[in-house]
């Protein structure tokens, strides 16, 4: 995580309208072509997943940073068989992954120079997190959840997720770092997309290792920040914290909100949790932070927010993620949030749209 406050970002518009030019080309291209051949290309999916994953774990972009290299030099470095290395590397330059001479040489792209391991968007840790047996195991089990509607992941593998990352502690942090990457991305559109002037004290709830909020903080100099989170994410906060320089405007307190929630501060912030839990688990978060608030304190819920009515490119294969490995979690729409807030002590307030996000404000009633 840099120290300082991260680049600027383009407007959000910008984003939005990048991601819309390009799943344009891409429905272009699919109609131009057989429909027989866009399925077979679609259904290899779990091939790119997989190989994208192999190419983090062998290091192939720290391999390929100091030049191109032959196909047998790479399998020697890797520890591979230089015949399948070959056909692998030929795959990836197929897809532009890698660059490729015709005598076998392969170089680097910016595509594989994401998942450098000091990259921090933290891009190899989701590839690694996406590709692990555990959630792919969760994902090919699809179709009994289409047939109960309960998720996956505790049926495969007997635990809910965050019981089974308590368990698989190296999987947990993979996860967590992966979380970081995404919250990195979104922390300077949150940090710039909501009147932070307008309150004094923030309260991140279940804000991991503070990456959200340092930015804040960082971006606002007048803001004081709690980091709620359970002890042992916050013993590892710290020294992100530090890295930026705000040990002195952040308290560390110690948090479960399914129980309860520290207090009284002006704003609450919520990102990315709702989504992982069923209505009434949210509704029970959301009264103890209720609970907690002063009447016409602030809760702000930083989320992607699903319209069903249409194709939701941005926010659907969440909602797949959600309901396969999450416990009964979901994406929702603006109007499902807020039916929750009405009865859980809030009046939902102003709503602003991020590049790929939106933020939902609520008011203590």
């Amino acid at each position: 995580v840099p120290k300082g406050r991260m680049r600027t970002p383009p407007p959000g518009w910008v984003i939005r309208a990048v991601l819309a030019v390009r799943r344009f080309v891409i429905w272009v291209a699919d109609r131009l072509l057989p429909p027989d051949v866009v399925v077979l290309e679609r259904a290899a999916g779990v091939a790119y997943t997989a190989g994208i994953a192999t190419l983090a774990k062998l290091g192939y972009a720290e391999l390929l940073a100091g030049g191109p290299l032959g196909y047998r030099e790479i399998a020697a470095r890797t520890g591979c068989d230089p015949d399948a290395t070959l056909r692998f590397c030929h795959f990836f330059a197929t897809i532009g992954w890698l660059g490729m001479t015709p005598d076998g040489v392969f170089s680097s792209t910016p595509f594989l120079r994401a998942l450098r391991a000091d990259n921090p968007m933290r891009v190899r840790s989701f590839v690694e997190y996406f590709a692990s047996r555990s959630n792919v195991d969760a994902i090919l089990d699809i179709a009994e959840t289409l047939r109960t509607g309960k998720n996956a992941f505790e049926r495969v593998h007997g635990a809910v997720v965050w019981d089974y990352f308590d368990a698989h502690p190296d999987e947990r942090e993979t996860f967590a770092h992966a979380m970081m990457g995404l919250t990195l991305a979104d922390a300077p559109f949150v940090a710039k997309g909501y009147p932070f002037s307008e309150v004094r004290t923030v309260c991140d709830i279940g804000g991991g290792r503070g990456t959200l909020l340092s930015e804040i903080l960082l971006h606002h100099p007048h803001l004081e920040g709690v980091l709620a989170e359970n002890p042992g994410v916050l013993e590892s906060a710290r020294e992100l914290l530090a890295h930026r320089g705000l040990t002195s405007r952040v308290r560390l307190e110690p948090c479960d909100f399914m129980t309860k929630a520290p207090g009284a501060f002006d704003l609450y912030l919520l990102k990315n949790i709702l989504h992982d839990w069923d209505d009434a688990t949210c509704m029970r978060i959301l009264r103890n932070i209720r609970a907690a608030m002063a009447p016409g304190a602030r809760l702000l819920i930083i989320e992607g927010f699903i319209d069903r009515t249409r194709p939701d490119p941005l926010h659907a294969p969440s909602d797949i993620q959600m309901m396969l490995v999450c416990a009964e979690g979901r994406e929702r729409s603006l109007a499902e949030l807020h039916a929750l807030l009405a009865q859980t002590g809030f009046t939902p307030a102003r709503h602003f749209a991020l590049a790929t996000l939106g933020m939902l404000e609520a008011i203590a009633s």
